[in-house]
């Protein structure tokens, strides 16, 4: 894809998602009726991105959603040591303009960290930096100009999630530390610079790790939320609980999981649990 053809697509998919009827401020409020498929963090796992396509099968089931988030980040690498993840990015993004207001992106840490030039360290490279590599790799002299494009997308990106039922879904949660400065407010209200800054009511909420009961009984007070979906703490069986009310889905390895919901049914976290899907069993 040219560097045109990929600054169009992101400045569209921006555009599909600040529109997304769904939309009120920075949070999706889903319907009453059909149905919400939800992926933990992918980070470039093909096959498991196509599965939960295979499965969502949006054709079939015209009253479906799904919900995804941290696409990049991971897999193979190009031949100049590029990290490749753009490309399924750009993929999802074509899918939603196939299925308008139906396929949803979530804002992560690590989209963020990309916009903020951060660097995330794993198996002795910097996740940042390779992903910058790419834009060279692929668009040469026009690379600033995609990134520039790449970065109006990830500001377009809500930070949640809600089902009538009481279900709230975000990459993750504030911490125990960040709760006492966090302002629940940035689901609804104009976001500024400062928000998505380190000390930000924003880069809490994608960042934060480890909540303590008492902090998850505090935010479900915010968002009159019963359970929360999250991802971004990796889990080696696809998925773990984290007191009596979260869930944290993974959906980058093998054991990967997504989780279909009912809109219109009430769960329990057994019932979450036992409504799970490994990725490998998909066909």
């Amino acid at each position: 894809m040219s560097a045109r053809e990929t600054m169009e697509y992101l400045v569209q998919g921006a555009a599909l998602n600040r529109q997304d009827p769904l939309r009120n401020g920075h949070i999706l409020h889903f319907p009453a009726t059909g149905e919400l498929v939800v992926a933990g963090d992918l980070h470039n796992h093909w096959r498991n991105y196509e599965k939960i396509k295979t499965f969502s099968a949006l054709d079939c089931f015209p009253e479906r959603h799904v919900f995804l988030q941290e696409l990049i980040h991971g897999g193979a690498l190009g031949p100049e040591g590029e990290d490749t993840s753009l490309q399924m990015l750009l993929d999802a993004i074509d899918w939603a303009f196939q299925y308008p207001g139906r396929v949803h992106f979530l804002l992560a840490n690590h989209d963020l960290a990309q916009i903020q030039a951060t660097p995330i360290m794993k198996d002795g490279y910097d996740l940042t930096e390779r992903f910058n590599r790419a834009f060279q790799v692929y668009y040469g002299g026009r690379a600033a100009e995609v990134a520039a494009a790449y970065r109006e997308f990830v500001h377009s990106m809500p930070l949640a999630g809600i089902t009538i039922s009481g279900i709230f879904l975000s990459h993750s949660l504030p911490g125990d530390s960040d709760l006492p400065s966090f302002d629940a407010g940035i689901v609804r209200r104009t976001l500024t610079d400062a928000d998505y800054q380190r000390n930000g009511s924003v880069y809490k909420m994608v960042w934060g790790r480890s909540q303590s009961e008492q902090t998850l009984a505090t935010l479900s007070k915010f968002w009159w939320a019963d359970v929360f979906i999250c991802g971004h703490q990796a889990q080696e069986s696809g998925y773990g609980r984290l007191g009596k009310n979260m869930l944290i889905l993974d959906s980058s390895h093998n054991h990967g999981v997504l989780l279909p919901l009912v809109l219109e049914k009430q769960y329990t976290m057994d019932d979450l649990v036992q409504a799970l899907v490994p990725l490998a069993g998909v066909e």
